[in-house]
């Protein structure tokens, strides 16, 4: 009989999935290259039977080991090529008739409620930074908050990130918009917050799109240099333009701050 062999996947195990110690840190009765079977999940790690016993594990120790197909499955390499070559033609009419597809852009709206949520999964992984694997040494190992300052007249967000314990600062993160950028406080808090605690920032973030049409509660800079406050949705005159004395002004300026738009279902992003 061939034995089973395994590959090393890194990420969090199922019951019942057989994992390989490789990062020992907390170890009680278990070491590096030690093999056993999960038995149960928690929120940190897992609880897996080793060395004849159950232990408590944490997802950054181990690696899952997931069953690959047997040395003996016969290799249909060679057959599928020569399908191909004996069926060339008729394959390649058929994937002339299959529409490509680009996966659809994210929307402005799309991108401000991401980051809404990122801010939020963040803030509630650094009240448990036991689970955490990437990111800077605060975010893994020490419990914290963020506390941010917004200034919209420098089109900028602070984050401090205090300790839990003792109210200290630990780390600080800043975004500010280019000055050709539409600055939101949504986007600018989940790039800050990113950067105090040394993770990566999504692109979606950096070049977010633009609005494509005025709204209401957006800031405009207008032709003339003032800056307003559009108002009142409901009026297509007021919501397009300055002020009702300046339509010219209003038209042709510039929206330099959505913050306070309600960008609902079916509104333009």
């Amino acid at each position: 009989m061939t034995k089973q062999t395994y590959r090393e996947v890194k990420r969090e195990a199922n019951v019942g999935e057989r994992i390989r110690i490789v990062n020992p840190q907390f170890a009680l009765g278990y070491g590096e290259g030690d093999e056993g079977t999960t038995t149960e999940r928690v929120s940190v790690g897992i609880y897996a039977m080793l060395n004849g016993g159950k232990r408590g594990v944490y997802h950054r120790e181990y690696v899952v080991l997931e069953p690959v197909t047997s040395a003996n499955t016969p290799d249909i390499s060679d057959a599928f090529t020569q399908f191909i070559r004996d069926n060339a033609d008729t394959i390649r009419a058929i994937l002339g008739d299959v529409a490509k597809t680009e996966p659809a852009a994210l929307t402005r709206a799309a991108v401000i409620e991401k980051a809404r949520a990122d801010v939020a999964e963040l803030t509630r992984k650094m009240r448990s930074p036991i689970a955490n694997s990437d990111g800077n040494r605060t975010f893994n190992t020490l419990t914290s908050k963020p506390e941010f300052y917004i200034n919209r007249n420098k089109r900028a967000v602070t984050v401090l990130v205090r300790g839990i314990y003792g109210n200290a600062i630990l780390e600080r993160g800043i975004a500010k918009a280019a000055p050709d950028d539409v600055f939101h406080a949504e986007i600018g808090k989940a790039i800050a917050l990113r950067r105090a605690l040394g993770l990566a920032v999504p692109s979606e973030y950096t070049n977010a799109p633009k609005p494509t049409e005025k709204l209401a509660n957006m800031l405009i800079r207008c032709v003339s240099g003032e800056t307003r406050k559009l108002t009142d949705s409901t009026a297509d005159f007021n919501v397009r333009n300055c002020s009702m004395l300046h339509s010219w002004n209003g038209r042709n300026g510039t929206v330099i701050d959505d913050t306070d738009v309600d960008y609902t279902e079916g509104a333009a992003a």
